[in-house]
């Protein structure tokens, strides 16, 4: 083999769009992508060519590395936003590679941590990521409550709701930056993202990042829970999410990529009828000392 490795623009999005879906043949969760929805992918995730890593058996591309890049708190945080290399060169040790040199090209940008998720259950491709450095931070849940979950909202009590398109909240401090790259909230806006918060006195209590499924004029279809902000207050806290997320509504409800560490929330949706889904990735973060 004559491994090389050159950024995606090398290549035509044509190319990419082949090389991605062949990359992702066989795998755990396999991906067979249409030209549109993966052109559509680096803009709505913020995805780079310039920023993402092909390798080549000679003139040949095997393997890839989907980066992007996003600035917080004067920092840079990056994103592996896929990695795969097509069936028939798996189990010839390329990871490594093609992991260093995705690596360099975020050190050229002076990224100061990267991010990634890997599945659960895909063993090898997490020890792959912590022989390159990176860390598990937390185990990510997809959560579902389906129908009715509470017959009657909870009376507010002196609370105030709002919301807000998510767009407002970027480069505020509603949120934590090191979170799951499609989490978010300056990713979710462009999936129609709102925040909503609940408050006494101007005071935020509570916050959290969904994106509804509805269709103007009609009843919503669904909402997905990114994120939640809490400050240890239980009755805001329950408040916030029976009416974010509508329990009185006979719909479906997700949450995705959802940090386990923030246990108190956790809790609460599982004590109101949310179950576990067959889906739970890791997040892993690498940091560079910039």
């Amino acid at each position: 083999m004559n491994i090389t490795y050159q950024l995606m623009t090398s290549l035509s999005f044509e190319e990419a769009h082949v090389l991605f879906n062949r990359g992702f043949e066989g795998y755990l969760m396999p991906m067979n992508l249409s030209l549109d929805t993966f052109i559509g992918r680096f803009g709505n995730e913020g995805l780079s060519p310039a920023l993402s890593i092909v390798a080549f058996d000679g003139a040949k591309p095997i393997g890839f590395v989907l980066q992007g890049i996003r600035e917080a708190d004067g920092q840079k945080i990056s994103w592996n936003g896929g990695t795969g290399i097509v069936p028939e060169y798996r189990g010839k040790k390329l990871g490594n590679g093609l992991m260093e040199a995705a690596e360099s090209v975020l050190r050229e940008h002076h990224v100061s941590t990267a991010t990634l998720e890997a599945l659960s259950e895909n063993k090898a491709a997490i020890a792959l990521y912590e022989k390159c450095g990176y860390q598990v931070v937390d185990d990510l849940l997809f959560l579902r409550g389906n129908g009715i979950l509470d017959a009657q909202l909870p009376d507010l009590e002196g609370y105030e709701l709002q919301r807000i398109p998510a767009v407002q909240s970027i480069g505020s401090n509603l949120f934590p930056s090191m979170v799951p790259w499609q989490t978010d909230s300056s990713n979710t806006p462009k999936a129609g993202g709102e925040v909503v918060l609940i408050t006494t006195n101007g005071e935020v209590e509570a916050a959290c990042l969904i994106r509804k499924k509805q269709v103007f004029g009609k009843d919503a279809e669904g909402i997905t829970l990114f994120q939640v902000r809490e400050n240890g207050n239980d009755g805001a806290l329950s408040k916030l999410l029976a009416h974010a997320l509508e329990y009185d509504r006979p719909i479906t409800r997700t949450t995705y990529n959802f940090l386990k560490g923030n246990g108190r929330v956790v809790s609460c949706l599982l004590a109101l009828g949310f179950e576990n889904t067959s889906v739970s990735q890791v997040f892993m973060t690498k940091s560079f000392g910039i």
